[in-house]
């Protein structure tokens, strides 16, 4: 399917996702969706070239390759190629938190796909091909809405994550700089994260339950995911909290309770240091950001 048989440039659902085509001369439109500087941006790369400034890097983009773009660090392209074309995605931080299964599929996928230093991800041919059909499919969603549309395009967006989740894990399998031994340390660490982050904020425990030395399981995390134990114990927090200060009634007292911080002064303190805001201001934001 192309551009002219969509018989849209762009395509949005109640403000929240948004799927449309961008040429070398037409642009991503990232107004589509409300607050669009809480949004994440998903690119995949069909023709052409782009350069793009990104954060303090400048990369190239070239078909086949998948680029991640986190709240608050928007994309500039530089220059394309006359033949440059791109299919995008935009998903509000509003539409992650709606669906408890999509956030738990987030919330795993965000630590193995988004590098700051680098949003690129080059795709095998059967997970380009696989992605390209899913952004149509929500293109299509999208343009002929019905009753069940949201939980359609949460099923797609899940399934979108999970192939990307699945195609990162296959290239870190076979990557002989890591190693199988560490991969399988580092998805052992991952499964130990999801239960027990809001309990143990200190790598001691991970190490202990995984018999090896705090030292050697943050080298393995740093070296697969490029980010430190500390930082991956204080994005599923913050996750974590985000959700409880959106989705519920707790008070901050109860959610730093509840997330084991010493104190509602500690869990204030820790919140504001990450997101620059304190956990009540965040909550009476209309629009939240992971």
């Amino acid at each position: 399917m192309t551009p002219k048989e969509t018989n849209e440039v762009h395509l949005t659902w109640q403000g929240k996702i948004a799927c449309q085509y961008v040429y070398s001369n037409l642009r991503l439109d990232t107004t589509q969706v409300k607050t669009s500087v809480n949004s994440y941006v998903y690119a995949l790369f069909l023709k052409g070239s782009a350069r793009i400034k990104f954060d303090k890097h400048e990369i190239e983009a070239t078909p086949g390759d998948f680029l991640i773009f986190p709240p608050h660090i928007p994309p500039i392209i530089i220059s394309t190629s006359e033949d440059y074309q791109a299919i995008c995605l935009i998903v509000s931080s509003s539409f992650v938190y709606d669906s408890p299964i999509v956030r738990n599929v987030f919330q795993t996928a965000t630590f193995s796909l988004i590098h700051e230093d680098d949003p690129i991800i080059r795709l095998s041919q059967d997970t380009y091909s696989f992605l390209h059909q899913i952004f149509l499919l929500i293109m299509r969603q999208i343009k002929n809405s019905h009753l069940h549309t949201t939980e359609a395009l949460h099923a797609l967006y899940g399934l979108m994550l999970a192939e990307m989740m699945n195609e990162i894990e296959q290239k870190e399998r076979d990557d002989k700089v890591v190693g199988q031994h560490a991969y399988k340390i580092f998805i052992e660490f991952n499964r130990l994260m999801r239960n027990h982050f809001r309990e143990h904020h200190d790598i001691t425990f991970y190490a202990e339950r995984l018999q090896i030395s705090p030292r050697y399981l943050s080298m393995v995390v740093k070296k697969i995911s490029h980010l430190t134990v500390a930082t991956f114990i204080n994005r599923y927090l913050m996750l974590e909290a985000c959700w409880l200060l959106k989705t519920t009634d707790y008070s901050i007292q109860q959610i730093s309770n509840m997330l084991h911080f010493a104190d509602q002064a500690s869990f204030s303190k820790f919140f504001k240091r990450l997101k620059g805001i304190n956990p009540l201001q965040f909550r009476q934001q209309e629009d939240l950001s992971l």
